[in-house]
């Protein structure tokens, strides 16, 4: 800390303006200032300290690296041997506090520990050209005024690092759930690369699975498909193969000098693909390789990237390997199950097991040659066989309302009353412009003014035809019902008041006693529905009773309802159809069944699987 009587700035000859000549690069000051990564603060830290202690003769700043070593971070002067400054820098670690070593035959050392926060980062050792007890005072006091950049250094470096350690983990999770929410293994794998290429930086990765002691690829990213053929992929799987074989992650170019592992395989794929930086990373799970990660860019790996890819794949390949366990499980279960029918039906120690295995073959085979009536079942709403809309005649406000949706009208019934004080009133005014109208064009003609009659007649003439067009609205004022029906829709009781458009929709009506069926058919069943063919409705309401129908039209448009797609067939009810005690109203629901001809019982019961396995068939065919 600073003491009352010692400057709080630099001095003032650090704070001049540049000299023409001054390149900024070489002041301690604006070097410091302009810094952006540790090694530039510590060069530009250190001369400034030394210049700020005159008895400095030299300065060195040891900072700990990641393997937990303290090597050189800066030196002052440069290119000066300070080697022999490690032994009071080790002391003044080991004791962590400041260590002096005075010697007559050569200049004072001087070692001051760096702590943060508990934790040693590195050590600032100094040598002073005397060792008079105010020299060393001057110089520990300007070690602690600007000690605050290197702690400010090493509070960034551990935010740093933290921050790459949550992200790490973060995308660890990430690709992990990512993983395990995919069913099956292939897309498992391409949700893996997709997130190593985006995390990564590659412009493409791919994922080879273990085969038969090989590797070949499975997954390449942002591909939903590739040709296993071309040469390119051949030559990944080689390149894959070099890192299977050797059990290590193999990268070019060698992060490291002296790598003594077999990169010729990648190097040659590189050279085809024309890719620069490659990494193969091998999956480990229960002492062997499971998969190989190929990854792609143009920038060389960093070994902290390399060693991030192989913890991915230490969590990654367990996962692959329930994920195809899951699968060859399933494929050889069936197997056994097959192999062990067998061996019990040809089994001739057990009689009774074969009396069931032809019990079962007769049962198939009345089930296939027994006819019945097949019917397509969809769901059915009930509509009115015409619907008709009452709106707005004009622009006004709703006064009245009486009718509501699932009201019984009669035809002529008001269903609701618009405002019409501003129409009385506009009555009254142009029944008086036709009053003055008509008695000007009289003076007219009693003056034999012809102009003035022509003008006269003009505006009586205008004055009839707004009164007339006023009249007409005052007799539309009330909203009436156009024929005995139901209400289908509209309720205006929270309306009243409220303005409408001339044109709006205010009621939708349908007769009581003509209906129409909408039956929303499966697009796998449309095909067996025909016209005129019979059928029963059941509705919701009316589970005990059924409707005769019978189809009358099949649109030829299909709607996607629920992820499923629906086509639009319409079927009259029988006439005469008796409504049971629950009269039918627009909008009841239900289940239709339409007649289809006749399949054998087998046929009814397995077709939709059937056609399934067929169309899945084709689609692996291909």
């Amino acid at each position: 800390m600073l003491s009352r009587n010692e400057p709080s700035a630099p001095p003032q000859a650090a704070n001049e303006p540049l000299t023409a000549g001054q390149n900024v690069a070489t002041d301690p000051w604006a070097a410091l200032a302009q810094a952006r990564t540790a090694e530039q603060l510590c060069q530009a830290w250190l001369p400034v300290l030394c210049s700020m202690v005159p008895q400095a003769h030299s300065g060195l700043i040891l900072l700990q690296d990641i393997d937990g070593s303290y090597a050189p971070a800066a030196v002052w002067p440069g290119e000066t041997d300070l080697s022999h400054l490690g032994d009071v820098a080790q002391e003044a670690l080991v004791k962590r506090q400041g260590v002096v070593r005075r010697d007559a035959a050569r200049p004072t050392q001087f070692a001051y520990p760096l702590d943060g926060g508990g934790q040693l980062f590195g050590a600032v050792v100094l040598e002073l050209q005397t060792g008079a007890d105010d020299a060393i005072g001057h110089a520990m006091r300007m070690l602690h005024w600007g000690v605050g950049w290197l702690m400010d250094l090493h509070n960034r470096r551990q935010i740093g690092a933290q921050e790459s350690r949550l992200e790490r983990s973060g995308f660890l999770f990430d690709l992990a759930l990512a993983a395990l929410a995919e069913k099956d293994a292939h897309k498992a794998a391409l949700a893996i690369v997709n997130r190593l290429a985006q995390q990564f930086g590659c412009h493409q990765v791919q994922l080879g699975l273990e085969k038969g002691k090989t590797v070949r690829v499975d997954a390449v990213s942002h591909s939903a498909t590739f040709d296993e053929k071309t040469n390119l992929v051949n030559l990944a799987a080689v390149a894959m193969n070099e890192a299977f074989d050797q059990r290590a992650t193999v990268v070019v170019p060698e992060p490291e000098e002296g790598a003594t592992l077999i990169t010729a395989a990648l190097r040659h794929y590189g050279s085809e693909s024309g890719s620069t930086a490659l990494c193969a990373v091998p999956l480990e799970a229960d002492d062997r390789v499971v998969a190989v990660w190929l990854l792609e860019r143009d920038t060389p790996f960093a070994r902290e990237e390399c060693e991030a890819l192989e913890t991915l794949a230490l969590t990654m390949a367990p996962i692959l390997e329930l994920k195809l366990t899951a699968q060859e499980n399933l494929l050889r279960h069936g197997q056994r199950s097959w192999q062990a029918l067998l061996r019990r039906t040809t089994d001739t120690s057990r009689p009774g097991i074969k009396l069931l295995v032809v019990l079962g073959a007769l049962l198939v085979l009345f089930l296939a040659l027994y006819p019945a009536d097949y019917r397509v079942a969809s769901r059915a709403v009930v509509e009115g066989a015409i619907q008709r809309v009452a709106v707005a005649p004009f622009q006004g406000y709703i006064r009245q309302a009486p009718a509501r949706a699932g009201d019984i009208v009669q035809k002529g019934q008001v269903l609701a009353v618009l405002e019409d004080k501003d129409l009385r009133l506009e009555r009254v005014r142009w029944e008086s412009e036709l009053e003055v109208a008509v008695r000007k064009e009289r003076e007219a003609m009693a003056k034999a003014d012809r102009v003035a009659l022509r003008l006269a007649s003009a505006q009586a003439n205008q004055a009839r035809a707004q009164l007339d067009l006023t009249l007409e609205k005052l007799s539309r004022v009330e909203v009436i019902a156009p024929f005995d029906g139901v209400v289908v829709r509209g309720d205006l009781t929270q309306e009243l008041g409220s303005p409408v458009e001339q044109g709006k929709v205010l009621f939708e009506l349908a007769p009581l006693d003509a209906w129409r069926v909408i039956l929303k058919v499966d697009e796998r069943d449309i095909a067996h529905v025909r016209l005129e063919e019979p059928g029963e409705l059941v509705l919701t309401s009316l589970p005990g009773q059924a409707y005769a129908l019978t189809v009358k039209r099949i649109t030829p448009v299909s709607v996607a309802e629920e992820g499923r797609n629906y086509f639009r067939v319409e079927a009259a009810l029988a006439e005469g159809t008796d409504q049971g005690p629950v009269p039918m109203r627009p909008g009841m629901e239900g289940v239709a069944k339409v007649r289809a001809g006749e399949r054998s019982l087998l046929w009814i019961w397995t077709h939709r699987f059937t056609d399934w396995l067929r169309l899945k068939t084709w689609e692996w065919m291909l």
